[in-house]
């Protein structure tokens, strides 16, 4: 999943003060593009994009299928949601794993650009896992 904290109803500040509040994971929701396949357990990383450093700021599981709501941007668009856990959240200013590193691993996902929910592959997945332990 994707966060461009420069345009997202998720403001960097907010997760600045969430993070505060409770370091060790707090939870929310997030809207998601490819829902058909998402499912509840679900794993997933979030990669802050857009200006600053970019790469992986927190990784959880959704705690819910994917369901219909109002657009975050207030357009007349209906979007999907789910709801997420939030682990081990880290400054959004020092990702815990770069763009770099995520690009040397798996080159063939452009990280930077795209909406937020793209799903990995089987293989995908595992070799991200394997390459990378999150405590």
């Amino acid at each position: 999943m994707r966060w461009n904290p420069e345009i997202s109803s998720s403001k960097i500040e907010d997760f600045r003060k969430a993070r505060e509040q409770w370091p060790d994971g707090f939870c929310s929701n997030w809207s998601i593009y490819e829902w058909e396949n998402a499912d509840i357990d679900d794993e997933y990383v979030m990669v802050r994009v857009g200006d600053g450093p970019n790469g992986i700021v927190f990784h959880g599981q959704f705690l819910s299928k994917p369901y219909e709501g109002d657009d975050w941007a207030g357009t007349a668009k209906k979007r999907h949601y789910v709801d997420i856990s939030i682990e081990h959240p880290c400054d959004p200013d020092s990702p815990m794993i770069s763009i770099e590193q995520l690009e040397a691993i798996l080159p063939e996902i452009d990280w930077q650009k795209g909406h937020s929910g793209e799903m990995l592959t089987e293989e995908q997945e595992q070799k991200l896992w394997e390459t990378f332990i999150f405590e």
